[in-house]
């Protein structure tokens, strides 16, 4: 379980900044690029005691030598759980979740097919598909996209994390392990009990079948993940799957 941590609203500042500009560029955050984007208002020097504070706590580290900073995984469970704001769909992805869903009706097999369909357009992660009630299938895809990301240029680490994925046993135990009615489970990098996704993110949610959670949808990527976008495509999805197989 990872460690409580308290911050001021000059380091909650920092911190979201850093996440968010890593989250675009894939490059480390140094204090001058914080300073002209986004804190204007307080000086770089400022900056670098906040953000050696901020490293000291463990919520950001310096990957080289004479590098900016990026989020670690406390890093990024402190901004999932006290910093990320709630996202509403952009009228391009709700026309293709409708468009995706216009055709299923009460058919499992072809609602999973087209939900993944989706997930594979709108995200660049690896997406995965279940059911987990009377007949287990687990379905996978959106690898081609994934394989675009910086973190994955490592083609021994792409393959494991594409084999891993493959894994239909694997997949649906982590379904079962990561699905609650709660909603959205977001778990980051090393917090995941599965050992083959331990550097990456994992974000799930479950859809039911006339009232009990049946399996879920979900996407494996990068701890440099846009998680609230992906949670509000997953909430979204969860609920439409809801509204066709609830008969």
């Amino acid at each position: 379980m990872m460690k409580t941590v308290e911050l001021d609203e000059r380091k909650r500042r920092i911190l979201e900044a850093i996440a968010r500009d890593y989250l675009h560029t894939a490059e480390p955050v140094g204090s001058r690029t914080i300073w002209r984007a986004y804190m204007p208002d307080l000086s770089p020097a400022t900056i670098r005691n906040e953000m050696a504070d901020l490293e000291a706590m463990g919520l950001i580290m310096q990957p080289h030598t004479s590098a900016g900073r990026i989020p670690t995984d406390l890093g990024y469970r402190f901004y999932v759980d006290h910093l990320m704001k709630s996202r509403l769909l952009t009228v391009k992805e709700e026309d293709i979740i409708n468009e995706g869903l216009k055709s299923v009706h009460d058919d499992v097999e072809d609602a999973l097919h087209q939900t993944l369909k989706i997930l594979s357009h709108l995200l660049e992660y690896a997406s995965v598909v279940a059911t987990l009630n009377n007949k287990t299938r687990v379905y996978s895809g959106g690898f081609s996209k994934m394989l675009k990301q910086p973190e994955f240029s490592d083609i021994n680490f792409a393959r494991q994390l594409m084999h891993t994925v493959e894994e239909e046993d694997l997949m649906a135990e982590m379904v079962k392990e990561y699905t609650t009615k709660k909603g959205i489970t977001i778990r980051i990098g090393s917090e995941n009990k599965f050992k083959e996704v331990k550097n990456c993110s994992v974000v799930m949610s479950s859809y039911e079948m006339k009232d009990a959670a049946t399996g879920g949808i979900g996407v494996i990527g990068p701890t440099r993940m846009s998680y609230s976008r992906v949670a509000s495509i997953l909430e979204t999805l969860s609920r439409r799957l809801d509204n066709i197989l609830e008969d």
